[in-house]
């Protein structure tokens, strides 16, 4: 059997493993093993099986994986998230759509700590679909427009897409990071501006919005439902503005570090983390709740998700090992070189693969085994692999909103009791959007790559 059937018969494996629900990072092992056996190196089944392990996990490149999961964790922990959207509110609260706009700016916010965009979701779900809800719209729009905006916010650093990227590709994670900064907030901006004209044109669409109880002042909510005393009121809001000089001082430290040099993207996550423990420890304080609480429980999230990470890069790592040893890298690229099709076009066809395949894999699995076929081929065209991690990540994320597998729609659904096919039904303008915005920067790469250039990153 050929190297290039052998990595067929085991993505399929792959596939249906998937469909029977087998845990993803054992989905890849078991597939890897099943295309090491065909192959015929079943008796080093168990060598690359130690070996891929430590290989594949003992970097130190990775330690930023926990850390900013660690640092998402205790600002979420500590009430951050809370106060980032009730002062967020106050600022676009009173405009039409205005709630929406809110989940929106206080998603992105937040994705200057998290890292994460199912973090973002999960910070923000109940919050804001709840909000939406009781101002009288459609809880499963609302729900749509909070997993819409943690797919658009994915790119804001520190993303740990970027860092997988980075070390699955060879590539620069501090200029990733800054490369993802302009596209992740144009994307943010736009689809704030585009729930708020839905808001203010849609007209046809509004009843069924807002669920058929449309309020006197349309959907200009105002933002607290409890009228404070003045005096309180002003030392909420005060309280509130912290949430957000937070975020702003955790990203200034972790970016102005990148790009001064004090210190590389692992150590950028690890100060971050002992500005966030600061933080953490402050806000608890002033809350009076338990500070061996609140580290304990964000210690177990930690630990738990970065398990699970680490275990996919396992999985990742056999199966890598076996399409490597199968030649298919190879020859793909030798097709793709003899083939006559302009660089761009290629790259642009590769990215179309992605979004299909983003429905039925999540996207840390989508990457772990697409990103070692793809990058290679990227580079060896002479295009640059920055600029193409960024649309890399952008098609991964659109994913992670398209059915059957759109994570942020199951996540959001599970907090907030939302329906998940009318989730995606309203979900179709959002993704049509996305699809524009990464249209827009793979036709202007210097949308992704001039700020990496002013660092002196590229």
């Amino acid at each position: 059997m050929s190297g290039e059937l052998v990595a067929l018969v085991a993505t399929i494996a792959l596939l249906l493993f998937i469909a029977i629900e087998v845990p993803i990072a054992l989905s890849l092992m078991g597939s890897g093993i099943l295309g090491l056996i065909l192959l015929g190196q079943g008796a080093n089944v168990t060598g690359v099986l130690g070996s891929t392990a430590y290989s594949s996990t003992a970097k130190y490149a990775l330690f930023v994986i926990c850390m900013y999961v660690l640092l998402g964790s205790l600002i979420s922990n500590a009430g951050i998230g809370m106060a980032i959207y009730r002062s967020v509110n106050r600022l676009v609260g009173r405009l039409p759509g205005g709630l929406a706009a809110t989940a929106v700016g206080a998603t992105t916010l937040f994705s200057g700590i998290s890292g994460s965009s199912a973090a973002d979701v999960a910070a923000f779900g109940r919050i804001s679909v709840n909000e939406m809800t009781r101002h009288g719209y459609r809880r499963e729009y609302a729900a749509a427009v909070v997993a819409a905006a943690g797919a658009f916010a994915a790119l804001i650093p520190p993303a740990i897409g970027f860092v997988f990227y980075g070390i699955i590709a060879e590539e620069s994670i501090s200029a990733l990071i800054f490369a993802g900064i302009v596209p992740g907030i144009l994307s943010c901006v736009l689809l704030a501006v585009f729930v708020i004209l839905r808001a203010r044109f849609t007209r046809g669409e509004r009843r069924a919005e807002f669920g058929g109880r449309l309020a006197a002042a349309d959907d200009q909510v105002t933002a607290p439902s409890v009228v404070a005393p003045r005096s309180l009121a002003a030392r909420i809001a005060h309280s509130d503005a912290w949430g957000v000089v937070y975020a702003a001082i955790i990203f200034a430290i972790v970016i102005g570090g990148l790009y001064s040099g004090q210190f590389t993207a692992t150590e950028a996550g690890a100060i971050g983390v002992v500005v966030a423990a600061v933080i953490t420890v402050v806000e608890v304080l002033k809350r009076r709740t338990s500070i061996f609480r609140t580290f304990s429980l964000s210690l177990r999230e930690s630990v738990g998700t970065s398990s699970m990470i680490f275990l996919l890069l396992v999985g990742g790592g056999v199966f890598g090992y076996m399409i490597t040893l199968s030649g298919l890298p190879q020859t793909l690229t030798r097709a793709i070189e003899g083939s006559g099709f302009p660089p761009l076009a290629v790259a642009g066809l590769m990215l179309l693969v992605l979004i299909p395949l983003g429905m039925v894999l999540d996207g840390l699995t989508l990457m772990l085994v697409v990103v070692p076929l793809i990058a290679p081929i990227v580079t060896g065209l002479g295009l640059d692999g920055v600029w193409y991690g960024v649309l890399v990540l952008k098609a991964v994320e659109i994913g992670l909103i398209t059915p059957p597998v759109g994570l942020n729609v199951f996540i959001i659904s599970a907090a907030t009791g939302a329906k998940v096919e009318q989730v995606f039904r309203f979900l179709v303008p959002f993704v049509v959007l996305d699809l524009a915005v990464t249209a827009a920067l793979f036709c202007f790469p210097d949308i992704v790559l001039w700020l990496p250039r002013m660092a002196g990153l590229l």
